[in-house]
């Protein structure tokens, strides 16, 4: 059988040329160089922490969370802050003087009485305290008005908060009371009129509903109040 496979060619030596061991050998004494003068204390070592050094891995660069601005509030610029010093908000301490009523007049209507609208029945809170229409109401303490609205139960309604978190309630008035959300407001200073806008208070006709509450709970205003 005839061979088709060619011969290899004998392998050749490969030496490195003179320049090659040249660089080499220089390569070699400057790093024994190096390692001598690092030893001898002539350059630091690289791998020394000194004090007030931290080892710090390597980190990925972090990614900013995308954020976005707060919707504005009604009434209010977006990103415009109150001015430095200035807080809207009065500090509202207890009153010294006892709370008085917010006008004269007989409680047609106790707390707690319990009363019949249609054929529900329900506990009345706070006093209906008769009077004639037009009749002036007055703040019971010193405050800040904190809420006035046409309200679908008791009609025009307005609130005072008070220090000690009290608030105190009228309603039933005859129109828009005098103060706006906000104002400040002195013990007897009057704040609108009697009326008959409430649609399912616990008596008819002109009269002025008046609540207490301290602390989100409705209180009795005769046990507040000194007695009539």
């Amino acid at each position: 059988m005839k061979n088709i496979f060619a011969p290899l060619a004998p392998l050749k030596k490969i030496r490195p040329s003179r320049k090659l061991l040249l660089v080499g050998g220089y390569l070699l004494v400057i790093t024994l160089l190096l390692a001598a003068a690092v030893w001898r204390g002539y350059l630091p070592n690289p791998l020394t922490l000194f004090a007030g050094q931290e080892a710090v891995p390597p980190q990925e660069q972090p990614v900013e969370a995308e954020t976005q601005a707060p919707p504005a509030v009604e009434g209010e610029t977006a990103g415009e802050n109150p001015p430095a010093g200035e807080d809207s908000t009065p500090v509202l301490t207890l009153p010294q003087t006892p709370m008085v009523w917010p006008l004269e007049g007989t409680i047609l209507a106790g707390h707690h009485e319990v009363y019949r609208i249609g054929n529900t029945l329900r506990a009345h809170v706070g006093v209906d305290i008769e009077a004639a229409a037009e009749s002036e109401v007055k703040a019971a303490w010193p405050g800040v008005v904190e809420r006035v609205t046409e309200d679908a139960r008791l009609g025009w309604l307005l609130e005072i908060r008070h220090g000690g978190d009290y608030l105190t309630q009228y309603a039933n008035l005859l129109e828009e009371p005098y103060v706006e959300v906000g104002d400040e407001v002195q013990q007897g200073q009057a704040l609108g009129k009697v009326g008959g806008s409430a649609a399912l208070d616990a008596v008819e006709g002109t009269h002025l509903h008046f609540a207490i509450y301290r602390q989100g709970e409705a209180l009795d205003p005769v046990q507040v109040i000194s007695p009539r």
